[in-house]
């Protein structure tokens, strides 16, 4: 199983700040996840008073698929998937930044969009909190082969293969001086586009709503010169 290190996740992770005294460092991380990842969460508590905070944690919502599991740990003390309450407390002196908190979702067998919901309060005053949500979108690995490679260039054929609305081809460029685009033509050979690909950049992202449903052949073009055409199938 592929596991995935992730510090304040998600694909989107967010605070709702109650606690006058507590805040959550470092929220704005965006992931995705493959079907059979594992991705760990290290969520960062910061005490932003001036007194000594005993803070503890509970699990307020977990809407997950049927074919994943998750749990969470403190300081290594990890719960059995479906607790929501973690009794361990742990003291954060101020200004201190406590990174033991970790979060672990399965992300399962399927193709799925799942979340979480910590709340991390003052054992001492339960009033004194924060929230942080999980959301984690799971889509299945996608295949990419080998298009073209020489001295000059390297680039994957167009994945997903067939897809219905965005589509994407990896590459490299070796030398900025090198000139490479991508042309689409439908059946009957009529240009229906062409991409310049960008020496600075590392990958093409196609619109393919533009297009309509059907077959379409792109070619790949370097010093204008036809090196490989490949198929590429558009359904809706």
């Amino acid at each position: 199983m592929k596991k995935v290190f992730l510090t304040a996740i998600s694909i989107l992770l967010f605070t709702v700040g109650y606690s006058q005294s507590l805040q959550v460092v470092d929220t704005k991380y965006n992931y995705d996840l493959k079907i059979g990842d594992e991705a760990r969460t290290v969520i960062k508590l910061k005490n932003i008073s001036d007194k000594t905070l005993h803070i503890q944690v509970r699990r307020d919502q977990a809407q997950i698929g049927s074919s994943q599991k998750s749990f969470f740990c403190w300081d290594n003390d990890c719960i059995e998937p479906g607790i929501n309450l973690h009794y361990v407390t742990q003291v954060i002196e101020p200004g201190e930044i406590l990174e033991t908190f970790v979060s672990v979702l399965d992300a399962g067998l399927n193709e799925t969009v799942s979340s979480l919901r910590y709340t991390f309060y003052d054992r001492d005053n339960p009033l004194d909190f924060v929230e942080v949500e999980l959301s984690y979108t799971v889509k299945d690995a996608v295949s990419k082969g080998m298009m073209y490679q020489s001295n000059l260039i390297k680039l994957s054929d167009i994945y997903p293969n067939p897809v219905s609305d965005f589509a994407f081809l990896d590459y490299v460029i070796f030398s900025e001086d090198t000139e490479a685009k991508v042309v689409f033509h439908n059946v009957l050979g009529s240009l229906v586009r062409q991409y310049e690909l960008n020496p600075v950049e590392r990958e093409l992202k196609i619109n393919t709503i533009e297009y309509k449903p059907g077959v379409y052949f792109y070619t790949l073009y370097v010093a204008n010169e036809g090196k490989v055409t490949k198929k590429l199938i558009i359904k809706r």
